[in-house]
Formats: structure tokens, sequence, C-alpha cells
């Protein structure tokens, strides 16, 4: 038991020591990066902030329910074309980093330059959004029943307290079973070839019995991501990179591999 114990903190902090040397190696480049990702979320973003709020906080009362839904559609048609191809450049530039590469903050546009590639893109974000949803249905079921305990056993401020700490756990381990599926982007920089689905459902299938390492890195993270809401956001660019960085050398560890990794050809 203390054997295995030593091992789970070895794998998680010596996760995060390597991650933060590949971050400071290439600095720079790996924020600009991680910037040139963001800056069209955020544009996005803020356009269906105009469009439900306006200038003020609350929703606009000249809209219907309607046109809100048609504006949040409109969104996440637009992350899904826009973003998440972008998105899929910077995990490849974050898994060639983490495998000793030096890649280009250009391959962040990677997919926009190649339709195999964007389509390939749309693909894998399609899959690990079916599994967050098919993730989203036990979460919310586990949180309802703590509710629903908190309404009519427990009615009190304890109660509440309770019930907010079974949803911040509950929501952590949701997380940290997400995170398994994205290092199928990592599977994908190692053999280009590999489909989405068989790269996803592998990358799972490496992380069985190591939900717990997965969920101590993220909680390692808690201070960082406290920051990041606190700070509207603003230190994700420093915050992302770090995080992803650590969790495939997790992944690495787990699978008792080392990955070199050079950068791949656009077709």
């Amino acid at each position: 038991m203390g054997n295995r114990r030593q091992q789970h903190a070895l794998n998680v902090f010596g996760s995060k020591i390597a991650a933060k040397q590949d971050l400071l190696d290439m600095l720079w480049p790996t924020l600009g990066a991680t910037l040139l990702f963001c800056v069209p979320y955020f544009l996005l973003s803020e356009a269906l902030g105009l469009a439900c709020y306006g200038s003020g906080t609350e929703i606009r009362k000249d809209l219907t329910n309607e046109q809100v839904l048609s504006y949040l559609l409109t969104f996440e048609v637009a992350n899904l074309l826009i973003v998440q191809p972008l998105y899929f450049g910077l995990t490849q530039f974050y898994a060639i980093r983490r495998a000793g590469g030096h890649p280009r903050i250009s391959m962040v546009t990677m997919c926009l330059e190649s339709p195999k590639m964007y389509w390939k893109s749309v693909r894998m974000a399609l899959i690990i959004l079916l599994f967050a949803v098919l993730w989203a249905i036990p979460a919310a079921m586990v949180c309802l029943a703590g509710y629903m305990a908190y309404l009519y056993i427990l009615p009190t401020s304890i109660g509440w307290f309770l019930f907010l700490e079974l949803a911040i756990l509950t929501g952590a381990v949701y997380a940290a079973i997400l995170l398994q599926y994205h290092c199928g982007y990592a599977l994908l920089a190692e053999q280009p070839k590999m489909g989405c689905w068989k790269a996803v459902r592998t990358a799972v299938k490496k992380f069985k019995g190591h939900t717990k390492e997965v969920f101590s890195l993220l909680v390692s993270f808690c201070f960082w991501i406290g920051i990041t809401i606190l700070l509207n956001g603003v230190p994700m660019i420093a915050v992302c990179p770090y995080l992803l960085l650590a969790l495939y050398h997790l992944f690495d560890r787990i699978r008792g591999v080392q990955i070199k990794l050079a950068e791949p050809e656009i077709k």
C-alpha cells in the first residue's frame, strides 16, 4: 500500500515538475500558441454576451426565449467549427512539447490548412462531447440526490453545506474522468493515422485504475483554476498549457513510455 501511494505521488508531482520545465523551456512560444487559440473563443464569447446582455448584466428583455436559444446554438456551432479545430492544433503543440520537440506556434492553425485534419478535429470534438454528455447524466443524478436529501432530510445550513461539498466533489470527479478522454489527442499526435474513436477509447483503457491520479492532478491545480476564475480567465494562457502538459506527462508515466515526437507535416 505504501509503495502504491508513493508511486501515486511520484506520478502526479513528477508530471507537474516535467510540465513546468517544458513550459519554462519554451515559455513565449507556448503562451503565444495558447493565446492564438484563446482569442477566437474570447471574441465569440463576447459576441454572445453582447447579443444576449447588451451593455447590461441581465438578459435583454426584448429577446424571446427562441432568440436566446438561437444565439446559444449559433455560438456552439461556431465553437465546433472554429474553436475546436484550433484546440486540436493546440493539443498537438502541447503533445510535441511534452515529447521534447520544439513546435511552431503556427501548429495551432494546422487544421485550417488541411480539410482532412479539419474534419478530423470536428469528429474528435463531437466524440469528446458525446462522452461528456453521457457522464453528465450520472453526475447530475448524484447532485439531484444530494439536493433532495437537503430538501427533505436535512433542510438546514449544514445540509446545504454538505450538498455543496457533494456537488463540488462530483464536479471534480466528472472533470477528472473527461480529462482521460482528452488524452486521445496525445495519441493522435503519436499515431496520426489512428482514428479518433480508437484514440479516445485507447486513452481511457490506459487510464484504467488510475482515475485517482488524474483527480489528484486536477485538485493540485485548484489554486490556479481559482485564480483564473477570479481574474476573468486571463491566467488561462499559462494555466492551460501547464495543466495539459502535466496531464500528458502523467499519461506517459501511467503507460510507462517516453515519447519522442517531431512536428507533423500538414497534408
